[in-house]
């Protein structure tokens, strides 16, 4: 078993040697079968589902162009964040243990300039780079939306960018077209959901007539003939590609999902299907790469799902198509999310395709140079460097340059994928599905990504070093000893780390429905005992040793669904309470009977629950819904629950849920599709972040009690830590009951450098004008 292509240097050793007592045990992306990898050929691995709950996000409602600069109004949160990395990843496997990210779906290399470049990350928004991939720096941190899915520059000025919301295979959620006419300084909000669509796959500006812009969204083909002040859908039906002849930009080439390649010759007014030579059914997503020297020269792959199901070539701009035989099936298992086709600038017969990888499956990235009539495999290039799997997107800059993003980032070359330069050092696009810190150590956290495994924050550094491959789900460090960790892979695969030495300990649960993301908790007064959920309940008393589970509850408590969270009470083992994928709550105090306690709960998936550490009849439960209601609190173990959503404006999902409980009533803090929301009176009313927290879909919360902070892993910015109020109203700097002048007075006292002091209200380490703002925010009596 060949188990080092799992998981993290460090750990390389030390898991050999962890299995060596059960060899026929399987690791997560693994087969049993020693040296076969093939955990993401199955159906029920690979990447996340479309439309996961976790992955969707959102948007800020009522978001200003305005608000990207710190002017939004109202009152101001009592966060201040920090960012904690991964700043790279470390020792990332799939990397070739070189550095790693997060997933990039779009670039957009300068057309004049070989050093500045734009990607489109899938979740965390636009970053650019001005020398070549030393530095990337995010520029759409405070957009309404950080959900990407295509990214264009105006070839007749290079300062407008142009970039559309929501990721089109995997379902997140967008919030329409943005553009940018100073290289990313300032954005408007050029065309709505309503008018273009949800999910990008491709945006192309005329190169002859600015104001001509072309879209190709789940709407399908959608057009701007006066740059963007209105828009037209002039080819309905779900669009997987576009591509525009650069030489002639009336003719304009379409893949329309389930259906076809379509041509216009008319600007986009009017459209042909491409049939000779195409399949006329069995295909669903479909890409299109055309030739710049020669644009006579298309080439198309066409998936049917999980494989291609061909590529295809034409030379007379689409009128007759030849099957590319001898291509192989270079995007199989995941053909659906992860395939691109792209035609070299200068030389119509060389031409790129990427879809998985060649250690486990057919392909990575593979190139052709007599136009597809044979294939190289160059995801690992032969002068070095070796590209994350799961290929999304390929552009070539102005000198030749090759740059290729992938679910681990952005890679580059310069000798036609010969070598491989990673460009991911100072990339923070991680999608954390979830979080933890070591109880013991303020600088460890472990974080659970998506298709960068489980990481770890080991120092006060931003790298974080991979523990583990493939995707990372919950995790927890043993509280008595943080020597001893866990970690989990999709569908409850648990793996335990005692000083460095692996061993999967999955109970036997195979057979259970489960989540893709599937929660594992540690018991808070017993650190050597676990509950695992499935469509029921499991547990082991003996984590540390021999890792016997049992079944403790029926499938009754998941509903017909899944279990999405567990939590157990504190200074009772047997009182648990479970959420399922269908919203409804199941309540034991015996861990033998369970109660149906979902009267008065709205449906929907749970993401989260809260029990007080000092009281389990009280608890919290959040919902990833937009709707009301979202949070809702029981003082009697479910059997009643009051609505504490209070004016969480709608559009806001609860994707995660953290409760301080020192104060009465209890600091309240959601994760959201968009950035963190906190309450200080019980949940009546509601406070966003401030711009120092991107608007990026949250993952998870944990509160650190020993140290009074909150940590956001969030899907697509890497994670975040941010101090607590020492009190539920911290702008009542004087303690009196009211924030009113003498706030300020007191405050000016102060100004200056302050460590610890109750005039710093944000926390930064500053009594400045930033904290007059927050006074001010927050006039007038404390809740």
């Amino acid at each position: 078993m060949n188990i080092c292509r799992i998981v993290g240097l460090a750990a390389c050793v030390a898991a050999i040697i962890g299995c060596q007592s059960q060899p026929n045990v399987p690791l997560p992306g693994m087969a049993a079968a020693p040296g076969r990898p093939a955990g993401r050929l199955s159906s029920d691995m690979g990447p996340p589902p479309p439309g996961y709950w976790k992955i969707v996000g959102g948007s800020v409602p009522g978001w200003r162009p305005e608000d990207m600069h710190g002017l939004r109004p109202g009152p101001r949160s009592p966060l201040s964040w920090e960012p904690l990395g991964p700043r790279p990843i470390t020792y990332e496997y799939w990397s070739g243990y070189d550095d790693a990210s997060g997933r990039v779906v779009g670039i957009a290399p300068h057309p004049t300039d070989p050093e500045t470049c734009y990607i489109a990350s899938a979740s965390g928004g636009v970053w650019k780079t001005i020398d070549g991939g030393l530095l990337w720096t995010p520029i759409t941190d405070e957009l309404s939306n950080l959900n990407h899915g295509a990214i264009a520059i105006d070839p007749n000025n290079p300062d407008t960018v142009y970039v559309g919301t929501g990721e089109y295979t995997t379902g997140s959620n967008g919030d329409g077209l943005f553009r940018s006419t100073d290289g990313g300084v300032n954005w408007e909000h050029l065309a709505p959901v309503a008018q273009v669509g949800a999910r990008f796959s491709g945006i192309t500006v005329d190169p002859v007539n600015p104001d001509v812009i072309h879209l190709t969204t789940n709407f399908g083909y959608v057009r701007s003939t006066d740059g963007g002040g209105s828009w037209s859908v002039r080819l309905a039906g779900s669009a997987s590609a576009l591509a525009l002849n650069p030489l002639n930009p009336s003719i304009i080439y379409v893949g329309r999902h389930n259906d076809g390649v379509y041509r216009s010759t008319n600007g986009g007014d009017s459209w042909v299907k491409l049939t000779n030579g195409l399949p006329a059914s069995g295909v669903n997503r479909i890409l299109i790469g055309i030739s710049r020297s020669n644009p006579d020269v298309l080439y198309t792959a066409m998936s049917n799902g999980s494989h291609v199901e061909g590529t295809y070539r034409t030379s007379d701009g689409g009128d007759y198509w030849t099957k590319l035989v001898n291509t192989p099936d270079f995007a199989y298992p995941q053909a659906w999310y992860d395939m691109y086709v792209a035609v070299d600038p200068t030389d119509e017969d060389t031409v790129y395709c990427g879809g998985v990888s060649p250690i486990y499956t057919n392909a990575g990235i593979i190139k052709s140079t007599n136009g597809g009539v044979s294939w190289t495999e160059i995801s690992a290039g032969v002068q070095g460097g070796q590209t994350h799997p799961d290929h999304h997107f390929m552009a070539f800059g102005p000198d030749g340059t090759i740059w290729e993003g992938n679910d681990g980032g952005v890679w580059k070359s310069n000798n036609g994928g010969l070598k491989w330069i990673n460009t991911n050092a100072t990339l923070t696009v991680t999608q954390n599905y979830t979080v933890g810190g070591n109880p013991q150590d303020n600088a460890q956290i472990l974080g659970g990504t998506q298709d960068n495994g489980s990481i770890e924050r080991v120092d006060d550094n931003e790298d974080w070093p991979q523990v583990i491959g493939g995707d990372g789900g919950f995790l927890a460090y043993d509280f008595e000893d943080p020597n001893i960790k866990y970690t989990t892979y999709v569908f409850l695969s648990v793996q335990r780390w005692i000083y460095g030495n692996y061993s999967n300990i999955s109970g036997s649960w195979g057979n259970d429905p489960k989540n893709f993301i599937a929660p594992l908790v540690m018991d808070p007064n017993d650190s050597h005992t676990l509950l695992g959920g499935t469509n029921r309940v499991w547990r082991t008393l003996n984590a540390h040793t021999y890792a016997n589970w049992d079944d403790i509850s029926t499938a009754e408590v998941a509903n017909g669904g899944t279990l999405n969270a567990i939590a157990v009470a504190v200074g009772d083992s047997d009182t648990i309470y479970t959420g399922s994928s269908k919203g409804t709550v199941w309540v034991t105090t015996d861990a033998t009977n369970w109660n149906n306690r979902s009267t008065g709960l709205p449906g929907g998936q749970i993401s989260d629950l809260i029990l007080n550490p000092d009281n389990p009849a009280s608890a919290y439960v959040s919902y990833s819904k937009n709707v009301l209601p979202r949070i809702l609190r029981t003082d009697n173990y479910g059997v009643d629950w009051t609505d504490v959503t209070g004016d969480l404006p709608s559009g806001v999902a609860a994707t995660a849920l953290a409760i301080d409980w020192r104060f009465d009533p209890p600091g309240l803090y959601i994760g959201t599709g968009a950035g963190v929301w906190s309450s200080t009176d019980g949940g009546a009313t509601w406070i966003k972040d401030e711009n120092d927290l991107p608007n990026v879909n949250v993952g998870d919360l944990q509160i650190d009690t020993q140290r009074d902070t909150l940590i956001a892993g969030t899907y697509g910015r890497g994670t975040w830590r941010a101090a607590l109020p020492s009190s539920p109203c911290p702008a009542d700097v004087n303690a009196d009951g009211t924030v009113d002048i003498d706030d300020i007075f007191k405050m000016l006292e102060a100004w200056g450098t302050c460590e610890d002091c109750p005039e710093d209200v944000n926390s930064d380490g500053l009594v400045n004008i930033d904290d007059v703002f927050g006074v001010l925010g927050d006039w007038g009596p404390c809740p």
